[in-house]
C-alpha cells in the first residue's frame, strides 16, 4: 500500500469541541498527545493521523493489562507509524483502572471515548462512521463489552451498530462467568476485577450481549501456541454473535506470545498485523458502510 507521511494536526478552535474542553496536548512530530475525553487525569487519548486523507478512518486502541494496569504507551510502538500507512488515523486510550476503579468505570471510558471521538470527527479530520474498535487482552474484553451490551454507548446517546469494527487481540473476560467458573484457570487479575458475584460476572461478560445489536463486523485473534483456553473463548463469542447477525472470523496467530501480540504489533512481518490488515482491507467504506444503519 501507498506509504502515507506522518502529520502534524494543526490546531482547532475550542468552539469546535463539544463534551468536556480538551486539556492543553503537547503536539509530538506525528500527533496529538494527552487529548482529555473526560475530567479524570486517566480519561485522555493520544491522535495520530495522516495528514493526507481527509476524512480519515480510525482505529480506537484500548490497552491491555489486567484491568488494574497498562497505558495507552502499549499502542506507541509500531502501531501509529504501520497505520497511518495504511491510512488510518490511530487513537490510544488510557482509562480508569481497578482498584481505584471498576470495571464498569472502564467499559464507560471506552464508550466514552468513542463518543468524543465522534464528536470530535470534523476537528481532527477523520470519519465519525469508520471508527475500528481495537483491545488487547483485558481491553479487548472493555471493547468487545461495549460493542455488545448497548446501554454503555446509550449513555453516550449512540449504539453499538455505531462501531464499524471489533479487533480482539489475544482477549481476556470474554465469557467471564466460565472463566472464572471452579478449576477453569482464570488468570489472578480476574477476582480483584469482577469479584465473586456470579450476577456480576455474567452482567460484564460480552457473551452475555451476542444477540442484536451489536458492532456488525469482529475479528478475533489468539496466541495459538500458548493459552488454548482464548481461543475457545473467542470462538464460542464469534459463533454467538454469528448467530445474532454479526459477521465473526477467529484466527490463531502461531509463533508469537500474549504479549508480543501487541508489542509487536505493525513491525516488518509482523503476521498479526497481516491478519488485520486484511481484515481492514475488507471493511466497506462510505455509502457501503452506512447501508445497513
Amino acid at each position: 500500500m501507498r506509504r502515507l507521511k506522518l502529520g502534524v494536526i494543526g490546531a482547532m478552535l475550542a468552539s469546535l469541541f463539544s463534551g468536556p474542553t480538551p486539556a492543553p496536548a503537547q503536539t509530538s512530530e506525528t500527533g496529538q498527545i494527552g487529548l482529555a475525553y473526560g475530567t479524570d487525569p486517566l480519561q485522555t487519548l493520544d491522535l495520530y493521523r495522516p495528514d493526507s486523507i481527509s476524512p480519515a478512518p480510525v482505529i480506537l486502541f484500548v490497552h491491555g493489562g489486567g484491568w488494574s494496569g497498562g497505558s495507552k504507551a502499549m499502542g506507541e510502538h509500531w502501531q501509529p507509524a504501520h497505520y497511518l500507512a495504511q491510512g488510518y488515523a490511530w487513537a490510544t486510550m488510557d482509562y480508569r483502572l481497578v482498584p481505584a476503579a471498576t470495571v464498569e468505570d472502564g467499559a464507560a471510558d471506552v464508550a466514552r471515548a468513542f463518543a468524543w471521538l465522534r464528536g470530535q470527527a470534523e476537528a481532527f479530520g477523520i470519519d465519525p462512521d469508520r471508527i475500528v474498535l481495537m483491545g488487547h487482552s483485558a481491553g479487548a474484553h472493555l471493547a468487545a463489552l461495549v460493542a455488545t451490551d448497548p446501554h454503555w454507548l446509550a449513555a453516550e446517546g449512540l449504539s453499538p451498530d455505531t462501531i464499524d469494527a471489533v479487533i480482539s487481540l489475544d482477549g481476556a473476560g470474554l465469557d467471564v462467568v466460565s472463566a472464572m467458573a471452579p478449576g477453569a484457570g482464570a488468570s489472578g487479575y480476574h477476582l480483584p476485577a469482577f469479584g465473586s458475584d456470579v450476577a456480576r460476572q455474567a452482567r460484564l461478560s460480552p457473551i452475555s450481549y451476542a444477540d442484536s445489536p451489536n458492532a456488525p463486523r469482529w475479528l478475533f485473534l489468539h496466541d495459538g501456541d500458548n493459552d488454548p483456553s482464548r481461543g475457545r473463548f473467542a470462538q464460542r463469542l464469534a459463533g454467538a454473535l454469528t448467530v445474532g447477525g454479526a459477521e465473526a472470523r477467529v484466527v490463531a496467530i502461531h509463533g508469537t506470545t500474549h504479549m508480543r501480540m501487541i508489542n509487536e504489533l505493525g513491525s516488518d512481518g509482523d503476521a498479526t498485523a497481516a491478519v488485520v490488515d486484511e481484515f481492514l482491507d475488507s471493511l466497506p467504506v462510505m455509502g457501503d458502510s452506512m447501508a445497513g444503519r
